[in-house]
């Protein structure tokens, strides 16, 4: 919905460069047999000169072969696609300033038949030992790939021996193109006749270019000609290390004047009714759910940003983009991106079964929220962290089998505030992982994400997507987050602290704010880890994390996923004494908290597991497709019909 008359000149509007990312996942990934599992879509201002776009792909392999031990003498034998100059100075251009004057060649040009060959071929040349190391053609192309390779040998290449899609390409540009689907191989002299006559018969291209040596120097040659001849000490190790300023100061945002309803943000005094009569417990435990019409002043205002929550770009559904993906080829999808009675609920990650033989799942989970971002880089790394953990812990893994990977797309770190920000999330990135005890195995970043608008440099939001991958013993005790059954009790887990910054219950009203949700992983830790011991017990039947639109969203994806409506009396929740109104307490984004359904007959073993943590029964599942919520106060601040919440969700992405 972006107004056209705003789009900076040589800008793709959006919703194109929406629909041909979307398509684009599309027709790789699955055409190569891989299912898409897990994903997440951001939307904001910030990146309409500058679209940022993460894939990732987990993949398991034998132990013995994850040690490389490449050595002098073998042959350097480059595989897969072509060499063009598509992509010639992709990276660079990927960390570069935008305008409308970047040419279309840096983009590669993908073709996922002949990666699926490449790929086949390649695992039976590994399970036959015919190569001693592989690296792919990324950033840089041959020249990192092989430079990377012999980096502590040595290496000798012939450019002139490199396949070419066409003529005229010069060596620098076969030496730095970064065309897709190619990789590098060190293959064993012995070997090498066997593996090209297996690459032949797969009707995958394969070619000797050169030969890994024992000279410590990188020497290129085109048609017998040197054309490039460096030691590898210095071309891993002769650039100076940089030494740059970094500063940051915490912003001031403008925030309502007061917190609770009305355009004004005062507070609006609750009307009494004859239902605040009857005691909270008794409310929350007994009696029929019917509508209460007609609807309080205040019920129609949180009714009312309930539902402009569920409809904001960042939370309502995004089937239009996942049915498009095939989240079961290969057959081992435990739990997919929807579910629910009618799968179209969020579920809060996927779990694999990449073994048949085998119960062990992998779960893989994200965090990602760049309005935070905009108050403090490093607590939106923290948040990112805490939530793509918590989504781990929700659908049934634990912090044990657990491991992290950061991706950072940031503007530009010359300029003293750009990295004054990048170091602070990079800082909570160790300070929390280490708290955590869940390790970074890898990451990737991408710098210079800024574009020119009229000669002025604009800079994308910082931005981190962290993505947890965790191993689950058994995936016969997966989690969904769909309630199950009526009668069963409603858990609120974790404490709600007055962090409405970043939040979308401010963003709706047009404001960002300042207290921006902390991590307190000391208490963290302690509700993982309570929470993953009671699923492992058998004894949560649905759970669901609190994160963007905080308990009120999560509650009612919970409902209108399982079609069956909830009551809640929220007058004991666990907060802080900050959080004296029901906006703040339905809407605040306060990290490490979820929703749980528990049996009834399960209520004290659940509590017994959950000892020391805080937490505390807030209602029950109900037949009636009713959203009912007690405030603080014990009388009703919110209710609303479960279809017209779930029709405010799916309507606004439902066609692109």
């Amino acid at each position: 919905d972006f107004p056209k008359e705003k789009l900076p000149k040589g800008m793709l509007h959006p919703k194109r460069i929406f629909k041909g990312v979307v398509a684009g996942v599309r027709d790789y990934g699955n055409r190569m047999g891989i299912p898409t599992t897990n994903g997440s879509i951001f939307f904001d201002e910030g990146y309409v000169g500058n679209p940022l776009v993460y894939c990732g792909n987990v993949g398991i392999m034998p132990k013995d072969r994850c040690v490389e031990n490449l050595q002098a003498g073998d042959a350097i034998v480059v595989i897969g696609g072509r060499t063009g100059r598509d992509g010639i100075h992709g990276a660079t251009f990927s960390s570069d300033e935008l305008s409308d004057q970047i040419p279309g060649g840096v983009v590669q040009i993908g073709n996922p038949i002949t990666e699926k060959k490449m790929t086949d071929a390649l695992l039976r040349a590994r399970d036959l030992g015919w190569y001693r190391a592989i690296t792919d053609c990324g950033a840089g192309g041959l020249s990192s790939a092989v430079g990377e390779m012999g980096e502590h040998h040595g290496a000798e290449v012939d450019l002139e021996k490199v396949p070419l899609k066409y003529e005229g390409l010069t060596h620098a540009e076969i030496w730095i193109s970064e065309a897709q689907e190619r990789m590098v191989l060190a293959v064993p002299p012995e070997h090498t006749d066997e593996i090209l006559d297996l690459f032949a018969r797969e009707d995958v291209e394969a070619t000797v270019i050169g030969t890994f040596t024992d000279s410590g120097r990188l020497l290129l040659r085109y048609d017998g000609d040197t054309v490039g001849d460096l030691k590898m000490d210095f071309l891993h190790r002769g650039v100076p290390r940089l030494r740059r300023k970094a500063e940051w100061h915490a912003p001031k945002f403008e925030e309502p004047d007061g917190l609770g309803i009305g355009d004004c943000g005062m507070r609006i005094e609750k009307p009494k009714t004859q239902a605040a009569s009857r005691s909270a417990e008794s409310e929350a435990w007994g009696g029929q759910s019917e509508i209460r019409n007609p609807k309080s002043e205040i019920q129609e205002g949180l009714g009312s940003y309930l539902k402009k929550i569920l409809a904001a770009p960042n939370v309502c559904s995004k089937e239009w983009v996942v049915r498009q993906y095939d989240h079961e080829v290969q057959g081992g999808s435990v739990l997919k991106p929807l579910v629910g009675v009618r799968n179209d609920g969020p579920g809060d990650a996927s779990v694999t079964r990449p073994v048949f033989d085998s119960k062990k799942g992998v779960i893989l989970s994200n965090g990602i929220n760049p309005q935070y971002g905009k108050i403090d880089p490093y607590w939106m790394a923290a948040s990112a962290i805490d939530e793509a953990l918590r989504q781990i812990i929700a659908v049934g893994g634990s912090l044990e089998r657990t491991a992290l990977l950061d991706n950072f797309c940031w503007g530009n770190p010359a300029k003293p505030d750009r990295l004054g920000g990048l170091v602070r999330a990079a800082t909570a990135c160790y300070d929390i992982a280490k708290a955590y005890g869940t390790p970074f195995i890898s990451g990737k970043d991408s710098l210079n994400n800024e574009y020119l608008v009229e000669g002025e440099s604009r800079t994308i939001p910082p931005t981190l997507l962290i993505s947890a991958i965790s191993v689950m013993e058994d995936v016969e005790r997966t989690v969904s987050m769909d309630l199950k059954a009526a009668g069963d009790l409603i858990y609120l887990v974790g404490k709600t602290y007055k962090e409405l910054g970043g939040s979308h219950y401010y963003l709706v009203q047009g404001y960002i704010g300042n207290e921006v949700p902390r991590v307190r992983p000391e208490a963290g830790a302690r509700t993982f880890d309570a929470l993953s011991r009671a699923t492992e017990q058998g004894l949560v039947r649905a759970c669901h994390d609190c994160s963007e639109g905080g308990i009120g969203v999560a509650v009612a994806e919970m409902a209108f996923a399982g079609e069956f409506g909830i009551e809640m009396d929220l007058s004991a929740a666990p907060r802080s004494e900050e959080v004296q109104q029901d906006d703040v307490l339905l809407f605040s984004e306060s990290n490490s908290r979820f929703i749980v359904e528990v049996a009834l007959e399960d209520r004290e073993a659940f509590e017994r597991a959950l000892d020391g943590v805080d937490m505390v029964c807030v209602g029950k599942v109900v037949e009636a497709p009713i959203f009912l919520v007690r405030g603080l106060d014990g009388e009703v601040a919110l209710e609303e019909d479960l279809f017209e919440l779930k029709e405010c969700w799916q309507a606004p992405l439902r066609e692109v």
